[in-house]
């Protein structure tokens, strides 16, 4: 994840997790976008080609995995490209219907050391899920919070999630997340936090993998609305 040109330039990058109760085992996933967006900012490039590998284990809920993304930062080589890989490990169960998450998250850009830059950050996660609904609290206390400045004591992002089934195939999706922290003041010459807004469509088809439109926007005032066209697929390995 980071901020756009301006500021330096990712399911989750954390938006693309599969759900743990989901798998037993290992699985893998690949998909592509047309635009990679991660907390409403693009993260440049145009269209990006997406995966990762899971492992879970029923019985106990641990989980762990990574995933990997094209961006258009972060690149040493002078072509400002560069990739994100997530890796992260967690515990997750459901008690009455009631879904509990708890994890970390770490995103690692391999060519930040090219680029003269600093944006590997750690954070920590806690979810809970009920039916449609879902909501998660990420947490970072790393000086260096994505965007390198090193003003930032703490940052976190909380994320409310809601998907309505419309048919057996078919889904209404939104989401509303606000991202908070000193860095964010001190990079954009803003408020110390920014919200950001997702509404869309999710289409299942067997045998093909799962098809989204989405429309994303946030609050910043130079920012654009966004619509966004993706495809992922999931298998056993």
């Amino acid at each position: 994840m980071n901020f756009k040109k301006a500021v330096v330039g990712s399911l989750i990058g954390a938006g693309m997790l599969a759900s743990p109760a989901a798998f037993a085992g290992f699985t893998g996933n690949i998909g592509v976008t047309s635009k990679y967006l991660f907390r409403g900012i693009e993260q440049g490039g145009g269209a990006a080609v997406q995966g990762g590998i899971d492992y879970g284990h029923d019985e106990t809920g641990l989980y762990a995995g990574t995933w990997v993304s094209n961006i258009g930062f972060a690149g040493g080589s002078g072509d400002d490209e560069g990739a994100e890989v997530d890796l992260y490990g967690g515990w997750s169960k459901e008690f009455g219907g009631v879904s509990v998450d708890l994890g970390l998250l770490y995103y690692w850009y391999p060519e930040e050391d090219e680029a003269g830059a600093d944006y590997s950050t750690l954070e920590y996660y806690g979810g809970l899920g009920y039916g449609p609904f879902s909501v998660t609290y990420y947490y970072s206390s790393e000086l260096n919070y994505f965007m390198g400045t090193g003003n930032a004591e703490s940052a976190g992002y909380v994320s409310v999630g809601m998907e309505l089934p419309i048919t057996d195939s078919l889904a209404f999706v939104a989401s509303y997340g606000n991202f908070h922290g000193d860095e964010i003041e001190a990079v954009l010459g803003t408020d110390d936090n920014y919200s950001d807004y997702t509404i869309g469509l999710a289409k299942s088809v067997e045998g093909f993998g799962d098809f989204g439109f989405t429309i994303v926007d946030t609050d910043l005032d130079d920012d654009d609305l966004e619509v966004v066209l993706s495809w992922n697929k999931g298998f056993d390995l």
